[in-house]
């Protein structure tokens, strides 16, 4: 018995140290298989990164590029994402109106260098173990680059102000003219201006997409001044002024006539100021004016526009017998003829105008013309006052302002104590001029309305300075001799 169980315990023993060792050499192998794998696997990733083009396992937007140049994977690249952009389309709306723009008109693009770039440099940078852990992944996993979508504010700013260029429509005013005798009234027109800040983040909206879409277009709406409704109260005349010329001056005739078809037709709407020196055109021959009678320095030369303060004289007295507000207005250097003194309106240069001020609810129309020696101006609008009512301006002579004294020429050429007067200077003076106000017949103030002062000047003369010859003995007697011969003839 005792050998038996001897015998199997030595089995046991055997067959435990057999598992043993089957263990162990399980272990063995399995350690083995690991190591050679990672070998094999140590292997795979440092021949990976070892290649000359992009590595194995890396895409650029689902593109696989591995084994390529960058020059290569930007050709491989190149036509589907130029066909995006060239495709791709964002249309500008406004009502019915439609614009459409390419992504790439508005400066939309794809990076694919950038990308090619980063796939490129993908596992070459960094220190081995995190060019191992990159091939590593790239190996399990691979990785794809995004390519970077962008615009440029300034392409997109430059196609928004194309198209704004033919949105963009200013309010036109409605206009009134004569025809006939008859007032003619036009419809006004609603403008609208492009928001291209706005619009610019709608079209940004679009391209982050990256597909085509609509964008619409924010308008600021821009009204006219004047609506055909303002226009239709314009029917009565209520101011108008004569002044009169004589045929023969053709230069400044046509000055006056010129004025007028510059001014004609003006429109003021409520609030306005007329500036004559804006209205009557560029004084110049090529804005068809020409030489006649100025002032100048208290003389009269020959100017450039010579006869343009008779039209804007004119037009102040029919501007005050309206009562419109005068904002500007001067008196010449010197009396003028055409109107009673104090209501003259000169204009020169930039520094004398003629301003006034649509003071009342609705526009008014100038018209203006000069033909057979008249020149008038008539200012239509809505009679604001009771038809009772009547105006007049007086003119109130306040002093003299003598000659200076006169100025004196010497000529050498002229016997001495000869004088001849070359000019002759004028007086000046200061007057007031009152404005009257009759309601029914009687009349209901008398008030100042403005003053004038008007230069005098110099009467110019030329003295001689010659001394008479002093006669010697032989001079006489030579004249004497003459004097004697010719008797004798």
């Amino acid at each position: 018995m005792e050998e038996k169980k001897k015998s199997a315990e030595q089995k046991g023993k055997q067959t435990h140290n057999k598992a043993i060792i089957g263990v162990l050499i399980a272990v063995i192998l399995v350690g083995g298989c690991v190591s050679a794998y990672y070998m094999y696997h140590r292997h795979q990733i440092k021949e990976l990164l070892s290649a000359e083009g992009i590595y194995q396992g890396i895409t650029i937007g689902g593109v696989d590029v591995a084994g390529m140049s960058q020059e290569e994977a930007v050709a491989a690249l190149q036509q589907q994402y130029t066909d995006a952009v060239d495709t791709q389309k964002v249309t500008l709306s406004f009502e019915e109106d439609k614009w459409e723009m390419t992504f790439r008109e508005l400066g939309a693009g794809y990076q694919l260098e950038k990308a090619v770039e980063t796939a490129y440099q993908t596992g070459r940078e960094g220190t081995d173990k995190e060019r191992y852990a990159v091939g590593n992944t790239l190996l399990k996993d691979g990785m794809d680059i995004e390519v970077e979508f962008t615009y440029e504010d300034e392409a997109m700013q430059t196609a928004l102000e194309k198209v704004a260029e033919e949105f963009d429509r200013h309010a036109e005013d409605s206009t009134v003219s004569r025809s006939n005798g008859k007032f003619v009234v036009t419809e006004e027109k609603v403008g609208r201006v492009m928001n291209q800040e706005e619009t610019k983040a709608n079209v940004a909206a679009v391209l982050e997409t990256k597909v085509s879409g609509e964008a619409k277009i924010v308008a600021e709406v821009e009204e006219p001044k004047i609506t055909a409704e303002d226009n239709s109260h314009v029917t009565d005349l209520i101011g108008t002024y004569k002044t009169t010329y004589t045929m023969s001056d053709k230069n400044r005739n046509t000055n006056l006539a010129v004025g007028c078809n510059y001014i004609n037709g003006t429109v003021l709407a409520p609030g306005d100021v007329f500036s004559a020196n804006v209205e009557l055109g560029p004084q110049t021959y090529a804005g068809g004016y020409r030489d006649a009678a100025v002032y100048n320095n208290g003389k009269v030369e020959s100017g450039i526009a010579g006869g343009v303060c008779q039209v804007t004289t004119t037009l102040y007295n029919a501007a005050i017998m309206a009562e419109l507000e005068i904002v500007e207005r001067h008196p010449h250097s010197m009396t003028v003829g055409y109107v009673p003194l104090g209501r003259d309106a000169a204009v020169a240069g930039t520094y004398k105008d003629l301003k006034f001020r649509n003071n009342t609810e609705y526009p008014i129309l100038i018209e203006a013309y000069a033909s057979g020696g008249n020149l008038v101006m008539n200012i239509y609008g809505h009679e604001e006052h009771s038809s009772s009512r009547k105006v007049e301006f007086q003119t109130v002579y306040e002093s003299t302002i003598a000659k200076p004294a006169e100025i004196v020429t010497e000529d050498p050429n002229m016997p001495e104590g000869e004088r001849e007067v070359t000019s002759w200077g004028k007086e000046g003076c200061k007057v007031s001029v009152y404005k009257i106000v009759y309601e029914n017949g009687k009349q209901i103030s008398n008030e100042w309305f403005s003053s004038s002062s008007y230069r005098s000047t110099a009467d110019e003369v030329t003295v001689g300075t010659k001394k008479p010859e002093e006669k010697t003995e032989e001079t006489a007697q030579t004249s004497a001799a003459g004097q004697g011969g010719f008797g004798i003839q």
